[in-house]
């Protein structure tokens, strides 16, 4: 499977064992254990560190929760599809992770922002989430406002890098 995560394109390759698994990221490689403890919910052994981790997927990404932070990953289905996630890095459409409510908009159209700036709060299953840009650029687009209800595939937020 192959996967974009922070503009960066990961290939997880299938089972080398059970649950043992291996994720390519660039030149460098990771071999991990999968223990599955309850749905949605898995361990993920690497190199004697255990962690804990939540999940879940749709269509075309995959959301997990680890030591407090959530990440976004969306599938790549084909090459047309991977060479585009790999030139696309001059644009950044914020989506949140899961239907939820927008608690609070912390930019404005024409502000600039930096790299891990907090950007909106979605707040999905009375859990607060902090959306953030992962490129400094300009927004160019708000598409939303506190109050609203939103869905995984709506576009938030646009910034454009600089």
């Amino acid at each position: 499977m192959i996967l974009k995560y922070n503009n960066e394109i990961l290939e997880l390759d299938s089972k080398i064992n059970d649950n043992n698994y291996n994720v390519t990221i660039g030149e460098d490689s990771v071999e991990f254990r999968v223990i599955k403890k309850a749905l949605n919910k898995l361990d993920i052994i690497i190199e004697d560190n255990n962690k804990e981790v939540y999940y879940t997927s749709n269509k075309d990404k995959i959301f997990i929760h680890l030591d407090g932070k959530q990440y976004i990953f969306n599938k790549v289905e084909d090459e047309l599809e991977l060479e585009s996630a790999v030139f696309s890095d001059n644009v950044e459409n914020i989506i949140p992770p899961m239907p939820g409510t927008i608690i609070k908009v912390n930019v404005n159209e024409g502000d600039s922002v930096e790299e891990g700036e907090a950007v909106i709060v979605v707040e999905a299953m009375k859990m607060e989430t902090n959306l953030y840009s992962r490129i400094s650029g300009k927004v160019t687009s708000v598409n939303v406002k506190e109050g609203d209800r939103v869905d995984s595939e709506d576009v938030l937020v646009v910034i454009e890098k600089e």
